[in-house]
């Protein structure tokens, strides 16, 4: 397998931006059966200069994402039925990543980086826009809640990216792993959160962290296909990933590969990276650049 990049301490948020090009976020239409998955109108839903990324479903019919906003990186916010846009933040001193939905409630948190480059997990209510809290001290560079108050976070620390674990159980964060990677998701009808780790071959392997019993318990899944680092799940059983200007699913229940699923070459479409599906299956957000 080809190598994948190592995360390393100068690989997080905004000094990813330096080294990327400058992404769009991109909506599909998606239908599936247990087998295919079809893709259809898909469309620039961020038509905006500089980097724009990290898309997140916060209900069936809203989009969030990081935008680039006057040299800032702000929250994003996409109405599918009106598809407009505006703007979930105003901080001018501050950056914004990885932008969710907080479980239980009608809150969203992210990653704000102030001037300082100190990263960590802001909250604020959706439909005010008013900022609530700062969640958690550490370092944190990329984060998914399992519900209101638990969650797992790759944070940063000397020369890598360590998974830790919080909940209301515990004083402190609890580590889980060391080299963990940047693509966290909570596995849909579960009591588990997925994340990945960089193998001895520095690909990504997919983990599942089972939080049902009195402590949490890891399951290998699979490796990520050459090179990738971004997935999500289309459902419980079936992982998708998006590579170049294609998409594969991995079936947990199916052959232990990643089969191609569908291309993106008629939307001129290439170097996709995050990825995510709406609650309701419907729809598919992906970054990726256009084909020069």
């Amino acid at each position: 397998m080809l190598k994948s990049s190592f995360f390393g301490l100068f690989a997080l948020l905004s000094f990813s931006l330096c080294a990327q090009n400058a992404p769009d976020v991109y909506l599909f239409d998606i239908s599936t059966t247990p087998t295919t998955l079809k893709i259809t109108e898909g469309a620039n839903i961020s038509s905006n200069a500089g980097y724009d990324s990290q898309p997140s479903f916060y209900d069936d019919n809203t989009l969030l994402y990081s935008r680039t906003q006057d040299s800032l990186t702000a929250i994003g916010i996409y109405d599918l039925s009106t598809k407009k846009t505006a703007l979930l933040t105003n901080e001018p001193n501050n950056g914004f990543f990885s932008p969710q939905r907080l479980p239980e409630t009608d809150h969203v948190v992210a990653v704000r980086q102030n001037p300082e480059g100190r990263q960590r997990i802001a909250e604020y209510d959706f439909k005010t826009k008013a900022f609530q809290r700062l969640r958690d001290s550490s370092q944190v560079g990329y984060f998914k809640f399992y519900d209101k108050d638990a969650f797992i976070a790759s944070v940063l620390v000397p020369n890598q990216l360590d998974l830790m674990l919080s909940s209301p159980a515990m004083d402190t964060l609890q580590k889980i792993v060391s080299k963990s990677g940047r693509s966290l998701h909570k596995v849909p009808n579960s009591e588990s959160l997925s994340y990945t780790v960089e193998n001895d071959d520095q690909n990504m392997d997919l983990y599942m962290l089972d939080l049902s019993g009195e402590s949490p318990t890891s399951y290998f899944v699979c490796e990520l296909p050459i090179g990738r680092q971004d997935y999500a799940w289309l459902d419980e059983n079936r992982i998708l990933v998006g590579s170049g200007d294609s998409l594969f699913v991995y079936d947990l229940f199916g052959e232990p590969a990643w089969v191609f699923a569908a291309s993106l070459n008629a939307y001129n479409l290439t170097n996709t990276t995050r990825i995510a599906v709406s609650p309701d299956g419907k729809h598919l957000a992906l970054a990726a650049e256009p084909v020069e």
